[in-house]
């Protein structure tokens, strides 16, 4: 019973992290499938110790506990303030907006972001956004080095009806010239590349920017600078994209 209670506080809080309003406590019980009053329950505790924050009417939000707790596996890992680093590095130079992001299932989930100054592209890249893998220049990365069996796991089911083949045959270009790109996939007008980052036990990572289409800074010059910045990444992580 103990575990069941906390998969479904695990659960509880998952639904709600992706929303971008409060999410009504009716609404947790029926998407989950689980009864209102333990879905109450649940939330209550996790409102007592502020994983969540509650709203009237009965609504509920990420509290400041599950940030620090999301935010506990970036300082961990010991690589936030290299990463955020080479992001700024990247906004600076190309007046772009920059961002660093893992595979995570059939989704990319932006970790990191650095905004020019002045505006830079304020959209998917949001820190703690989820877009779906096959369509964003770092999800790419993430699936291009993947090993071929594995692939299908963390592509939509529906992608991958036909046996992926286009996807496959798109993979295996990124692998080969070592950056992928986005074309308008995610938000129309927007380009995005990205190259992947390495460390010791393999593929780690990406590096992408944002930037609208047409802007003055050419395309060969965003992903060179690009490729060179998850080139540093790798090297000071210790891994290798050979």
């Amino acid at each position: 019973m103990q575990s069941s209670s906390v998969t479904r506080a695990l659960r509880i809080l998952d639904l709600i992290a992706r929303a971008e309003r409060p999410v009504a406590l009716k609404d947790i019980a029926q998407t989950l499938g689980i009864p209102k009053s333990t879905a109450h329950g649940i939330l209550r505790d996790l409102a007592q110790e502020r994983f969540v924050d509650v709203h009237e009417p009965a609504a509920y939000t990420v509290g400041i506990k599950a940030f620090e707790v999301g935010a506990a596996h970036l300082r961990v890992a010991g690589v936030d303030t290299v990463i955020t680093s080479e992001l700024a590095a990247l906004t600076r130079a190309l007046e772009v907006t920059a961002h660093y992001a893992v595979l995570d299932g059939v989704e990319a989930v932006y970790l990191y972001k650095h905004d020019p100054p002045r505006s830079g592209v304020q959209l998917a890249s949001s820190v703690g956004a989820r877009l779906p893998a096959h369509l964003t220049a770092v999800g790419k990365c993430g699936l291009a080095w993947l090993e071929p069996a594995q692939v299908a796991l963390h592509v939509e089911r529906a992608v991958w009806s036909d046996g992926g083949e286009a996807l496959v045959r798109e993979l295996a270009g990124i692998r080969e010239r070592g950056y992928a790109d986005d074309h308008g996939q995610v938000a129309a007008g927007v380009e995005c590349v990205a190259a992947p980052v390495f460390d010791a036990g393999g593929p780690r990572g990406a590096v992408g920017v944002s930037y609208l289409s047409g802007s003055p800074t050419p395309g060969p010059q965003v992903t060179e600078q690009v490729r060179h910045a998850a080139a540093r990444l790798t090297s000071i992580l210790g891994g290798s994209s050979t």
